[in-house]
């Protein structure tokens, strides 16, 4: 059987081993999920201004000592995850975040599937206290907290509500769409 070449907006994913994932050139875009390599396409230019703008909120609103990053890596155990941003900690070891990030926000791209049902699960088992979910074409944002192994909604906001969210360190107030002014 011939292997299907993926539409343009769809992520690659190949089966290889950690050690074959850890020989990849550190700027390509990628994650390593269920012992494959996952390359996701290029995000679109509304994906990126609101992962910024969330960045910079919630930079802002860090205590210090923690610090919001977008596009970094977390390897919590056997995966390693490229969540869109996370707060954690400042003093990280290596090139990974392998502690546990206080929150994790992903900006839906056109297959939200792999955010809302694999990562989000994936997430939940381990042990990610508060997830955060943007839908640019909403716009709305969601957020849940893990609550006896599985996700909670606790609070949402569409178009130009605003609502007050925790992301364990601190809180901010979010305005879906004043993330794409």
């Amino acid at each position: 059987m011939a292997r299907r070449e993926p539409a343009v907006d769809e992520p690659v994913v190949v089966p290889m081993s950690w050690a074959e994932y850890q020989a990849l050139p550190e700027n390509v875009r990628h994650e390593y999920i269920g012992g494959c390599l996952v390359v996701n396409p290029n995000p679109i230019f509304r994906h990126q201004w609101i992962l910024h703008g969330l960045v910079r909120l919630l930079n802002d609103a860090c205590p210090p000592g923690f610090w919001a990053l977008g596009e970094s890596a977390w390897k919590p155990g056997a995966d390693e995850f490229g969540p869109d941003v996370m707060v954690c900690e400042r003093d990280i070891d290596g090139v990974r975040l392998t502690g546990t990030p206080q929150v994790v926000v992903e900006v839906l791209s056109s297959r939200p599937a792999n955010d809302l049902v694999r990562k989000s699960a994936k997430y939940a088992a381990a042990g990610l206290p508060r997830y955060w979910v943007v839908d640019p074409a909403a716009p709305s944002i969601t957020a849940f907290e893990l609550r006896d192994g599985g996700w909670v909604e606790v609070a949402v906001a569409t178009g130009n509500e605003r609502v007050e969210l925790d992301f364990g360190v601190g809180r901010v107030t979010v305005c879906p769409s004043e993330l794409l002014a």
